[in-house]
Parts: C-alpha cells; sequence; structure tokens
C-alpha cells in the first residue's frame, strides 16, 4: 500500500470535489427559490383565507340585520293590528 499520490489523482479529486460543491450550490440555489416560492404562496393563502372569513362575517351580519328587521316590521304589524282593532 501506497500512500503516495500521484498529481493526475490529486488533479482528478480536486475536480470531483470542485463538481460536487458545484452541484451543491446549484442545489442550494434551487431550493432558495422553491421556499422562496412557498413563502410566496403562503402569504397569498393567507391573504384570501382572511378575505373570505371577512365576507363570511359580512355575511352573518347581513344575515343577522335582516333577522332584526322581520322582527321589527313584525312587532309594528301587531302594534298595528292592536290599535285598529281597539278603535
Amino acid at each position: 500500500m501506497s500512500d503516495i499520490v500521484t498529481q493526475k489523482e490529486f488533479y482528478e479529486a480536486i475536480q470531483k470535489v470542485t463538481k460536487e460543491t458545484n452541484d451543491l450550490t446549484i442545489a442550494m440555489t434551487e431550493t432558495k427559490t422553491l421556499i422562496r416560492d412557498y413563502n410566496g404562496l403562503r402569504q397569498t393563502i393567507n391573504d384570501v383565507d382572511d378575505r373570505v372569513q371577512k365576507l363570511e362575517n359580512d355575511k352573518d351580519n347581513k344575515k343577522n340585520y335582516r333577522e332584526y328587521i322581520a322582527w321589527l316590521v313584525a312587532l309594528v304589524n301587531t302594534l298595528l293590528a292592536i290599535v285598529m282593532s281597539i278603535k
């Protein structure tokens, strides 16, 4: 077993390490891009979720408002019926 490394073997080892480093850099760049895109998508989903929640709350408020109007109309009609029946 010889511990001596030829210049050719050393050069090939350096080339291999350089290639692996370049491949790793490319993979890291792609990962960074994917994370950035995911975060943007996540923010968009959160914005849409907030808008949907607001619309649902507005819908519920309108529904409650209409229910109160119906009760008010019924009360006024009842009072008018009582007043008309007294006369």
